[in-house]
């Protein structure tokens, strides 16, 4: 299974050969095997690919995300279809009803609540504060339709920043963190969808016409607390936002994680999540088992 994140931010050529990507940097060529490289961040408005290289990456479902001036990812390019019964699992995503769609979404929102809940009280050790975030995981109803998610997010952020905060305003350092590394957990998901022949344009809540990924944005909510405490705690003293903070962002899904009775790299506790989505609309699972942060090791640090 593909594993590596390989993240560019310098002036390079990129190219492929026997089935390696090869990074040219001042003369010296950098060999990876692409059946290891499972994402590409391309960090650098400088660096020359080749189309060779896209048809390369789109075979073998290496998703490529490209940054623009302010080093915030702006695009994701990937396969458009790499899985061979495509269209029966899009069958599957059709026939569900808008209530089904609706019990699934209160299951999903309850889950993110929960775990922004814990993200606080890991971040802050603020035991009230945790408890007023949870409260609004039990007033959920199908299809979210009083809109707790968003009550309980404006709580979260606030309590975290100890002030008035807003997801929209780029002058707050945070937020340029927290759009990175979304933007990075969002393009895993959508390449591992791919993956499972789902059509990332059909959502579970999202249904926007002009978004191509309703489903990825769907499946990530439970997962944004986890980038919540990599970029709140990397970056709560920083003046600016930095490219430690972006290799720290981007190294995201190489930080472990105890998924299902096992411990295993976030990008293959996605994959894993994914996979049960679809198994679950397929009718093969009863359940999804959501991402826990109680559960998020992060890096670990051996000692020698």
């Amino acid at each position: 299974m593909a594993f590596r994140v390989v993240l560019i931010e310098n002036e390079v050529e990129i190219k492929v050969k026997l089935n390696n990507l090869i990074v040219t940097k001042e003369g010296e060529d950098l060999w990876i095997p692409l059946d290891d490289i499972s994402m590409i961040v391309m960090d650098n408005l400088s660096s020359m690919l080749s189309t060779r290289l896209l048809c390369q990456l789109s075979e073998q479902g290496i998703g490529f995300m490209v940054c623009n001036q302010e080093h915030l990812p702006t695009g994701y390019y990937s396969s458009y279809d790499n899985h061979s019964r495509a269209s029966k699992v899009i069958g599957y995503q059709i026939e569900y009803n808008q209530k089904y769609y609706e019990e699934l979404w209160k299951k999903i929102v309850e889950e993110k609540i929960l775990n922004q809940a814990k993200a606080y009280f890991c971040m802050k050790k603020d035991q009230e504060g945790a408890k007023q975030i949870a409260s609004y995981a039990w007033e959920i109803v199908d299809g979210d339709k009083t809109n707790r998610e968003a009550h309980a997010a404006k709580v979260y952020f606030n309590l975290l920043m100890e002030a008035s905060f807003s997801r929209g305003n780029q002058d707050i350092l945070l937020n340029s963190g927290l759009d990175y590394g979304y933007a990075v957990i969002r393009g895993y998901i959508a390449r591992a969808c791919v993956g499972y022949g789902l059509n990332t344009q059909l959502g579970i809540h999202h249904k926007s016409e002009y978004n191509r990924f309703n489903l990825v944005d769907d499946l990530m909510e439970p997962l944004r607390p986890l980038v919540d405490i990599i970029a709140y705690e990397s970056m709560k003293n920083a003046l600016y936002f930095t490219p430690e903070h972006r290799r720290k962002l981007v190294n995201v899904l190489n930080m472990k994680i105890r998924y299902r009775g096992k411990k295993m790299y976030l990008c293959n506790m996605i994959d894993n999540y994914v996979e049960q989505y679809a198994s679950l609309i397929m009718g093969r699972y009863e359940s999804i088992v959501f991402p826990d942060v109680n559960e998020f090791i992060g890096e670990e640090i051996y000692e020698i």
